[in-house]
């Protein structure tokens, strides 16, 4: 009884936390997505199920107050993947292996829990969504005849806009690296991940009911940012 309520305290908590993160202001955000990332992407590997999947739920209002910011910051893109993928258990190795001996597809830190299905379910949808905003079409930039004038003289309107140089930071390796477009992201997601996603993605249709219907979900995102 007592462990019930306390779980319960804790579910109210966190539904506050999201509540309080919600009512920031959207401009606020971007500029810091990249430090936010930092601490959700440690949440996504916590041992604790309840941490995983309040983390989720943050990265998914990130994902919708500061989208582009998010898929396109140092390390946004690469390592958020490596993050789903210690949650999923799906490894790029496996992907690209000639047998599927020893694959599975339940997430390594639910595996043994009734939480499991539920907890992958979860995990399909906030990748799927964070795959869409990843490969969506950038908005075309409408014509300025001051643009080049402008790019010269004028003081830029977005903190650190030469971040993509990396010219004072520490060395970045691939997965540390900016992908600012939809093709870049494109390029080294085919590289490195697609194989590894389409076979888990695969194998989680196969199970059927929730996770196959979230697999599902994943497939057409994919479908969709690649097509």
């Amino acid at each position: 009884m007592g462990s019930s309520t306390k779980k319960k305290k804790e579910k109210k908590k966190d539904f506050q936390l999201l509540k309080l993160f919600r009512a920031l202001p959207p401009a606020e955000i971007g500029p810091n997505v990249e430090k936010i990332l930092m601490y959700i992407r440690g949440g996504m590997t916590h041992l604790s199920n309840d941490i995983r999947g309040d983390t989720l739920n943050i990265l998914e209002w990130l994902l919708d107050v500061a989208g582009d910011e998010t898929v396109s910051c140092p390390g946004g893109w690469l390592k958020t993947l490596n993050s789903f993928s210690s949650m999923l258990g799906w490894n790029p190795s496996v992907g690209s292996a000639m047998s599927n001996k020893g694959w599975t597809t339940a997430s390594k830190a639910t595996l043994g829990t009734k939480k499991g299905p539920e907890a992958q379910v979860r995990q399909l949808q906030v990748l799927a969504k964070f795959l869409q905003t990843g490969f969506r079409p950038e908005a075309p930039v409408p014509y300025n005849p001051m643009a080049y004038w402008d790019n010269i003289y004028r003081l830029p309107g977005t903190p650190n806009p030469f971040a993509y140089l990396n010219l004072f930071g520490t060395p970045r390796d691939e997965d540390g690296e900016m992908y600012p477009d939809r093709i870049s992201r494109q390029r080294i997601f085919d590289t490195k991940w697609r194989a590894a996603i389409t076979t888990g993605m695969t194998a989680a249709k196969k199970e059927g009911g929730n996770v196959g219907r979230a697999a599902a979900a994943l497939d057409r995102a994919l479908s969709g940012g690649l097509g």
